[in-house]
């Protein structure tokens, strides 16, 4: 039995521990009207409404229809979520060691009967040690929180962690691991809503990861059906980061013009965000993959845009993408001397490449020599590049330039793996 007010108040609770809005809650199937009914205690909500707002609040009804709090632990609760919410606003404000200050300290503080509470701290906190650049702390403190039973008893939460340790071992180019926590994560969103985000982010990451490991034709499959989920997703982040990834797998499958098509409409979507790291990733793989498939009045204009951008940004890791676009240019230009110049402005080594990152970057620098005649150069790098990619777990992407330095040239027909990055 659901008890009113009982439950209301510890709807109210948890989704603003989680920072959401009524709206938020509400979703497609309800209205904010109504949660605030709920939450007020004026409307009893049917047992499948209540399930629907457990999920999105990534908990159980049982722990929501729990008897009201005594005074000292409803207390206690307000303050935990008030220190909460104060962290949150460090890591908003850009304050990442006050955030891990204050989210260290309300993890200890919070006892074994403020599941939630702590649960969100915790995500939090491992949030932060990644914007800290602690990848050690980050893995551990997602791996934790991945064995904890309040995860594992929501599926929202279990997808939201498992997705986040994927995306994190991507990054870290172990590409193997990453593939078994995506595969975790779409298992477990199998039955929610297909707006869900969590059900999204799931198959965006598996599809990232089968693009990377070189399951070129399971992308495909998982990309078609990603594609029909991406349709009714809202403008924004989401809907722009599922279209991306259909895109990577739509050209790796022969269709270069309909991924170009989704990466114009990415951008587009992304463009009144502020996913500025985003946006920027999405401006690279649109120029690579329209300097390597695309009509070049296209790529002229992409490769213009490519170098305000860096530019503007100034980085290590971003002065060496502009130079391996600029690369990429060059050798489709049939300018050997120009693509030789530009390559030895690549730094593999620059911070914040990952390890896929460092392997194309060194291929592109291997074409450009190979191209100027410097041939003994050019065979080093594309050692080092199929090495990467081996280490990685990118064994396609590896067979791939093995060949490629094997048979002088890189075969003209087919798509150019080199040239597709994924979100």
């Amino acid at each position: 039995m659901i008890e009113q007010p009982a439950f209301g108040k510890r709807v109210r609770e948890v989704r603003r521990a989680q920072g959401l809005s009524q709206g938020d809650l509400a979703g497609e199937d309800l209205s904010p009207s109504y949660v605030s009914l709920v939450e007020n205690g004026r409307r009893v909500p049917g047992a499948k409404i209540a399930r629907s707002i457990a999920e999105r609040l990534g908990t159980t009804v049982e722990a929501l229809s729990a008897r009201e709090e005594s005074g000292a632990r409803l207390t206690q609760r307000l303050d935990l979520v008030g220190q909460l919410v104060a962290a949150r606003a460090s890591a908003l404000a850009g304050d990442w060691p006050a955030a891990r200050q204050q989210l260290e300290s309300l993890v200890a503080q919070a006892g074994a009967d403020q599941d939630e509470v702590r649960w969100e701290a915790r995500w939090e906190l491992a949030t932060v040690l990644g914007r800290l650049d602690a990848p050690d702390r980050h893995e551990a403190a997602l791996r934790d929180l991945f064995d904890d039973p309040l995860t594992h008893s929501a599926p929202v939460l279990h997808a939201r962690v498992a997705v986040e340790l994927a995306q994190l071992l991507r990054a870290a180019g172990r590409l193997t691991e990453g593939v078994r926590f995506a595969e975790e994560a779409v298992r477990v969103t199998g039955e929610l809503a297909p707006d869900r985000p969590e059900r999204v982010q799931a198959r965006v990451a598996l599809v990232s990861l089968s693009v990377d490991s070189g399951e070129w034709s399971r992308a495909a499959q998982l990309g078609a059906e990603l594609s029909t989920q991406a349709a009714p997703l809202p403008a924004g982040e989401l809907r722009a980061g599922a279209l991306w990834a259909v895109a990577g797998a739509r050209y790796l499958d022969g269709q270069p013009e309909r991924a170009l098509e989704l990466l114009t409409e990415a951008e587009e979507l992304l463009a009144a965000t502020d996913g500025v790291r985003l946006r920027l990733r999405l401006g690279r793989a649109h120029t690579l993959l329209a300097l390597a498939a695309g009509p070049a009045p296209q790529a002229d204009a992409l490769m213009a845009r490519a170098r305000q951008a860096a530019a503007l940004v100034g980085s290590a890791s971003a002065g060496t993408w502009l130079a391996v676009l600029e690369t990429a240019a060059a050798l489709r230009r049939d300018d050997p001397a120009g693509a030789a110049e530009r390559a030895e402005a690549i730094d593999p080594d620059a911070a914040e490449l990952s390890p896929l990152d460092r392997a194309r970057c060194l291929l592109h620098r291997a074409r450009a020599r190979r191209a100027h005649g410097a041939g003994e150069a050019a065979e080093a790098d594309f050692k080092l590049a199929a090495e990467g990619y081996e280490r990685a777990g990118a064994l396609r992407l590896a067979l791939e330039t093995w060949r490629e330095l094997s048979s002088g040239d890189r075969r003209a027909e087919g798509p150019d793996p080199h040239a597709v990055l994924m979100p």
